[in-house]
């Protein structure tokens, strides 16, 4: 018996590296892809005033985790009534963040969310993962409402989508049934009203648009005819495919996917392969703050054994 038991586990290091080195392969091929669109002409467009644009988007990175962390407290409270400090909650968000980049998905930093709530404030993983879920749910649904509001006034995606108002009326319809669909699930495990609903899915739309306004402010940069309402069509489905574990933190699935919809626009693909090698900076930077502050808990956990 033991022995079957150490064969599996075995087996499942086994099959954990060889999905860890295909996605590894996935990252690296799709960025050797992009690194052949590359003009290197275009980093000559990079001069020291970068560092400006690059804090900024930091600062706009850093707000849109700080809406979604004040989302989170309240589907906490909901799950739980308790009093949940909101600079702890935010450094567990940032802590996610940087666990985010390494780990395929946004699984990795959930994970890491899901330990410290739980081991803070006392709470079941099973709640926590239902707040995890509540979130996931509200991020997806406000995704797709801003890809629909884009699409009422973005002719160019729509038109080779052939996505017309009857197909955005259909897909707004479906939803509003999948909101009615997860509040009836929810309703089972805590009470929750539709008032409390929509503050929470505009405290996902909000953060979302973090990485749209990041997004222009480096396509700005670049002097790209590219509008806001027009990455408001695109990040939604950069955000989407990076989700899918197919990747290293989605790196390869999210410059591959942005430069994709950028093209539509017409915009150089060189100069999309920036703007997202970019927006990818930036959240390393702002996943090294989450890093400091590991190293920090870790650090007084040790000294407090």
């Amino acid at each position: 018996m033991p022995a079957a038991k150490s064969m599996n586990n075995i087996a499942s290091k086994g099959r954990y590296t060889a999905i860890l080195a295909l996605k590894i392969f996935v990252s690296v091929s799709l960025l050797a892809y992009l690194f052949t669109k590359l003009d290197f002409s275009s980093l000559s467009k990079l001069d020291i005033d970068i560092a400006y644009y690059t804090i900024l988007s930091a600062f706009v990175m850093l707000i849109a985790l700080w809406l979604m962390t004040l989302r989170w407290r309240i589907v906490l409270k909901l799950i739980e009534t308790k009093k949940y400090l909101l600079k702890s909650l935010y450094g567990y968000y940032l802590i996610g963040s940087f666990f985010n980049i390494f780990i395929p998905g946004a699984i990795g930093g959930d994970a890491m969310r899901l330990y410290y709530v739980s081991k803070y404030y006392n709470i079941s993983k099973t709640k926590s993962l239902l707040a995890v879920f509540i979130e996931r749910v509200a991020g997806l649904l406000a995704l797709g409402i801003i890809l629909m509001f884009s699409l009422l006034f973005n002719n160019t995606v729509r038109e080779r989508l052939g996505y017309n108002f009857w197909l955005i009326t259909l897909t707004l319809a479906t939803i509003a049934l999948a909101l009615i669909a997860a509040k009836y699930f929810i309703q089972k495990k805590m009470e929750i009203r539709y008032k409390e609903i929509l503050v929470i899915l505009l405290l996902s739309g909000l953060g979302q648009f973090g990485d749209i306004v990041i997004a222009y402010i480096y396509s700005l940069y670049f002097g790209l005819e590219i509008s806001l309402l027009s990455l408001m069509t695109i990040m939604p489905l950069v955000y989407v495919a990076t989700v899918i574990p197919i990747s290293l933190g989605g790196v390869g699935v999210r410059e591959g996917v942005m430069t994709a919809g950028m093209a539509l626009y017409g915009v150089d693909v060189s100069e999309a392969v920036m703007v997202s090698f970019l927006l990818y900076i930036t959240k390393v930077l702002v996943g090294f703050a989450g890093w400091i502050l590991y190293l920090k808990i870790g650090k007084m956990n040790d000294q407090k054994a």
